[in-house]
């Protein structure tokens, strides 16, 4: 029995196979109906599987860890590097779907930080769309730009018998679906995940002087 594609196996608990594509998601088109064989010469099949993760950058069709978020990443926190600091360890701490399970107070240990450092580093993180808490304790990161894709195991209810554990594919498009369609997931995370979507450029350090002088007496 082969694995399937599937979001955050945690978002449907006890489910093995992915939410149908909704009309109301910007990702349904792109989900569409999947075939995993394909027609060979005659007398030859053989199953194929796209990768876990694959495509260009945020505002198309997305990539794991994205090289061109890290670079971005390194040129909006430049001046911050606390929060750069915070965002590589949750990114590099996540598990398969992208969720980032380590207390506030774990990650300043860590990174030898003051846990008031860390949650402003997350609240910073959040208001851009990057992350939020769907849980206390819990961080999820922006699939569309840094996700930890793979293979999780799942228990299966299975009549008259217990339940088994099957693996599932955490797919990046599949969950960026199942995202878009929970209400419980904040406006700007939400608006970070829609095809389309633009990180925000960061400011200059001629901008940033001009808006530290101080306009000059009438």
């Amino acid at each position: 029995m082969s694995a399937q594609p599937q979001g955050d196996p945690r978002r449907a608990p006890g489910s093995s196979s992915p939410r149908a594509p909704s009309a109301t998601s910007p990702y349904a088109g792109a989900l569409g109906p999947r075939k995993n064989l394909v027609e060979l010469p005659v007398g030859h099949t053989a199953e194929v599987r796209p990768p876990v993760t694959a495509g260009d950058f945020i505002g198309k069709y997305f990539a794991q860890d994205s090289l061109e978020f890290l670079r971005w990443a390194a040129r909006y926190f430049r001046g911050d590097n606390v929060t750069l600091c915070v965002l590589l360890y949750m990114m590099g701490s996540q598990e398969v779907g992208g969720a980032v399970e380590l207390k506030q107070s774990v990650i300043a240990a860590e990174l030898e930080m003051d846990p008031s450092q860390v949650s402003r580093a997350q609240t910073k993180l959040k208001r851009l769309g990057l992350a939020y808490s769907p849980k206390k304790g819990s961080i999820q990161l922006q699939p569309a730009v840094t996700l930890r894709g793979g293979y999780r195991l799942l228990e299966k209810p299975v009549r008259g018998s217990a339940a088994k554990r099957v693996k599932v594919q955490v797919e990046q498009l599949s969950l960026l679906n199942e995202l878009m369609l929970d209400s419980g997931v904040p406006e700007e995370f939400r608006d970070m995940a829609l095809p389309g979507a633009k990180l925000p450029e960061p400011s200059s350090k001629a901008s940033k002087r001009k808006r530290t002088q101080k306009k000059p007496e009438a």
